[in-house]
């Protein structure tokens, strides 16, 4: 999996960016000029990151194989506004839930979207020291949220609606 931006980011999106390429270790390739078909070319699979009035606003992840993807409306915060410095992922990422959000049977089909289309692809580790937890928001739908040793780190992506279909454009 890559991770990619719209053609011309703010820098806000850029940092987003860097931050998901620090915490998920998965590469950030700048977009420029490539069409998406020159991205599937380098990786089926693809974490794209639109903007909203020069903030971070979706989260699309193509599956070429699949041909599908799923498209989420998002709000953010950066690493360096919750924990002020970088941190690197070296050895993968644990995957905890909430409880409290198996209550609920929307969520459940929206964490299976999820396991489908990203988690599938990120280095899941039980004895990683990274946690990447999935939490309740009362604002949104769920919160995704990094740990490192019980202490946040960032970034918060704050999911806001979901969407999947059955075509890559």
């Amino acid at each position: 999996m890559i991770i990619t931006s719209s053609r011309k980011p703010s820098q806000r999106t850029r940092s987003f960016l860097r931050d998901l390429e620090r915490t998920l270790n998965i590469p950030y390739i700048q977009r420029g000029k490539l069409s998406l078909k020159d991205l599937f070319n380098i990786d089926k699979h693809i974490l794209l990151i639109g903007e909203f009035r020069g903030n971070p606003g979706t989260l699309v992840v193509y599956d070429a194989e699949k041909n599908k993807r799923l498209s989420s409306f998002i709000s953010v915060k950066l690493q360096r506004e919750i924990c002020g410095t970088k941190v690197y992922n070296n050895d993968g990422l644990k995957l905890i839930v909430d409880d409290k959000l198996w209550e609920n049977d929307e969520f459940k089909n929206i964490y299976k979207s999820y396991d489908e289309f990203l988690f599938i692809h990120l280095n899941i580790n039980d004895n990683s020291n990274i946690i990447l937890r999935l939490e309740r928001d009362p604002k949104y739908l769920f919160a995704i949220q990094f740990y490192k040793n019980r202490v946040k780190i960032g970034p918060l992506i704050r999911v806001k609606s979901l969407k999947i279909f059955n075509s890559l454009y």
